[in-house]
């Protein structure tokens, strides 16, 4: 007799097959391992059952995703793109909609953002730590209305994923070629277990998971072309990091004989980034001199270059928490009760920079773009030498952002009568963004040359080979010879240590840290009601959320020499969010969905905030404009989903976006801004509607020898009218 074990069971009995044979033998002919293929008829049937357009990644058997991180996974549904940073998904892009026009959630809780954006960076949370992953392309209005692309909900598992009780180890590593190394561990911890209590039954489900992975990689930047060459810096970059990944995820889930049920839900991850930057950097040779050219070389007479070595560590933490009780009232009627918190940080306070700029040398340097995806630059011999760099400044810059959203809803379910459901709720949210900065910037006072200390080489690049650098412990060395003490800020901020007898300020430490500090605050009110009504092969979702935001942007003001005050902006606002999702079942195997809703997503911190990044060097601004208006859009969404058994799915589908108000950076020369006049000033308005255009194609199926194979295409159009200063 052949017996298929259900997921949830799949573990346990394979650790009793594996330990007593025998035993398992008498009881069970034959055990059907499902593992990658379950994965994909189970995240197919959620999405099928789903009344709303959305795609699922779901975990296998074993809890396992096939990527390293949140962000690679999803990769695999349809109209989702990936950014990469250092050869790992980062940010996830849905429809063309950039990171910060989507929203995110944690077991339906926001999260939030630990750099200072809207947008969640999903390199740093491990798949372990997860069960499935669900992205809403059209929205219902018991949802959240801030979003334009899609909502990404991560979802945790819990003790009542398994029948029984379930435990996993797991231990990996990998092999890099650039690194040379194999000490890349990935571990992972699982345990659930349920227990009758009283009378209903407790479930605790805990998740542990650590990762470690070096990565090395290499880049170069031109910095621009005239019509005809080069005629702005080129970098190279070398890049070694060390990036580590932990996380906890622990739930407490009672659930009563009567159908009630209450639960307590953490999630924490932990990410730290630990780099060594080296940047190579050519200095005013491609701006100072007129290029000889010979076909695809161009020739520069003079020769000067910066070298600069970074040490940093970065830090970046998300914890939610999640509160909540789900009581059947009676037969027709049940009501939820959540509170839930979710804190972001990213310190960023242990960054230190060491820069030597090198003598101008009579002797060219020569730009060959005979291949234009790997130029080759050829430098002089003489700026391979240590002894002719001097140091230009040590500078340390600490940055930390912290985020907090804090809040509370109740939802309301009551059966009006067999083919209708009404759902009614409140939600109270309010949110605290903090960003913090403090520039150092040290200058010696007499010349220090780079031979003095420790520099290397690092390996060539697109063949072209970069000149000496200060090391990894050298970059941080420096602060051995600060002074004692701290500077005073006009602002009374103290974070720059005193220079010492062989530093002196730089002098542009007020004009840098002060503006940069912002706080913003946003509470969001919102009220809903929705029906589902089921009337012969359709299903009809319908109903209104209506969302009021006040807003409140705290910075400091600053006249180019010194603090004169706090500031603070106000921005209220309401929005009426109507939708409508109707699915209809063509056939036993055929799937159409309607969506069309509005929604909104609120200015970026980046965007409306009220402080301002400065480069006193360049006298150069870009500050934030608490006056934006929220993006707002109506989307339209025709799908068609064909299903083929239950391990192969193909489905196509349309999209229209009609957005307004979105957001753009413009730039401007010779401004006032901020009670100063500067070079360049740069902010941020709404510009004039757009409209994008679109649609998806999805194929997935599982072969009988265990492979699967899943294809998407997504294409996006859109159009708008930039005005001339955008940038």
């Amino acid at each position: 007799m052949k017996k298929y074990l259900p997921r949830k069971t799949l573990a346990v009995a394979v650790g009793i097959a594996c330990a007593s044979p025998a035993l398992a033998q008498e009881a069970i002919d034959e055990i059907v391992v499902r593992g990658s293929r379950a994965t994909l008829q189970s995240a197919i049937q959620k999405q099928r059952d789903s009344d709303k357009v959305a795609g699922v990644v779901d975990s296998d058997a074993l809890g396992n995703f096939a990527d390293i991180n949140v962000a690679e996974s999803l990769r695999r549904i349809s109209g989702i793109m990936v950014e990469n940073d250092q050869g790992e998904g980062r940010y996830v892009t849905v429809r063309g909609m950039n990171t910060d026009l989507n929203a995110m959630t944690i077991n339906g809780v926001s999260t939030a953002a630990p750099e200072d954006r809207r947008g969640i960076i999903l390199d740093g949370v491990p798949s372990d730590l997860l069960d499935s992953m669900t992205v809403y392309k059209t929205l219902t209005p018991n949802l959240d209305a801030d979003t334009i692309g899609g909502a990404i909900d991560l979802e945790t598992i819990t003790a009542f994923s398994y029948d029984d009780m379930f435990v996993r180890l797991k231990a990996e590593s990998s092999f890099n070629e650039l690194t040379n190394d194999a000490d890349n561990p990935k571990l992972a911890a699982t345990f659930t277990n349920r227990w009758r209590m009283g009378e209903g039954e407790f479930g605790a489900a805990l998740v542990l998971s650590d990762q470690s992975r070096r990565i090395i990689a290499h880049n170069n930047e031109t910095g621009g072309w005239s019509d005809v060459a080069p005629n702005d810096d080129y970098e190279t970059r070398y890049y070694d990091l060390t990036r580590e990944r932990d996380g906890v995820v622990l739930a407490l889930d009672y659930m009563s004989d009567s159908g009630n049920r209450y639960f307590a839900h953490v999630f924490h991850n932990e990410y730290s980034d630990t780099e060594w930057r080296a940047k190579w950097e050519v200095r005013d040779s491609f701006e100072d001199n007129e290029p000889v050219i010979n076909g695809n070389e161009y020739s520069y007479a003079t020769a000067r270059a910066d070298s600069e070595s970074r040490n940093r560590t970065e830090i970046r933490e998300i914890t939610s928490l999640r509160l909540g009780a789900e009581l059947q009232i009676n037969d027709r009627n049940r009501a939820e009760f959540e509170f839930f918190t979710s804190e972001a940080e990213q310190d960023d306070r242990d960054r230190q920079a060491v820069i030597h700029r090198s003598k101008e040398l009579d002797e060219p340097i020569v730009y060959d773009s005979s291949v234009a995806e790997r130029p080759f630059v050829s430098f002089p011999s003489g700026l391979y030498d240590p002894n002719i760099f001097n140091l230009k400044a040590w500078e340390r810059e600490f940055t930390l952002n912290t985020d907090e959203d804090v809040g509370g809803k109740v939802d309301v379910y009551f059966e009006l009568s067999d083919n209708t459901d009404l759902q009614y709720g409140l939600k109270m949210r309010q949110r605290e963004k903090v960003n913090l900065y403090d520039f150092c910037g040290y200058e010696p006072i007499d010349d220090i040359s780079l031979a003095s200390g420790d520099f290397t080489f690092t390996s060539s690049f697109l063949n072209t080979n970069s000149g000496p650098t200060a090391t990894f412990g050298r970059a941080k060395a420096f602060s051995g010879s600060l002074g004692t003490g701290s500077l005073t800020l006009s602002d009374g901020s103290n974070g720059c240590t005193n220079p010492g007898s062989a530093f002196e300020f730089s002098g542009d430490e007020e004009g840098e840290s002060i503006p940069a500090d912002w706080i913003t605050q946003e509470d969001v009110f919102s009220a809903y009601a929705m029906a589902t009504t089921r009337a012969g092969n359709a299903t009809w979702v319908y109903g209104l959320r209506y969302e009021d935001t006040d807003a409140t942007y705290n910075g400091k003001g600053f006249d180019g020499d010194t603090f004169t005050g706090a500031t603070r902006f106000e921005n209220n606002y309401g929005f009426w969010a109507p939708s409508l999702n109707v699915k209809f079942d063509v056939s036993d195997e055929q799937v159409m969905r309607v969506g069309l809703f509005r929604s909104l997503v609120r200015p970026g911190f980046q965007e409306s905030n009220a402080g301002a990044v400065v480069n006193t060097e360049d006298n150069e601004i870009s500050g934030g404009n608490p006056s934006l208006d929220a993006t707002t859009a109506w989307n339209f969404d025709l799908t068609y989903e064909h299903y083929f058994g239950n391990a192969t799915f193909f489905g196509a589908g349309i999209f229209y976006k009609q957005i307004d108000d979105a957001i753009v950076e413009v730039e401007a020369e010779d401004v006032s801004f901020r009670g100063q006049v500067w070079d360049v000033a740069g902010t941020f308005i709404n510009t004039d509607d757009a409209d994008i255009t679109g649609f998806e194609l999805s194929f997935q199926t599982a072969f009988d020898n265990g492979f699967l194979f899943v294809a998407n295409y997504t294409m996006t159009d859109g159009e708008t009218d930039l005005p001339a200063a955008s940038i």
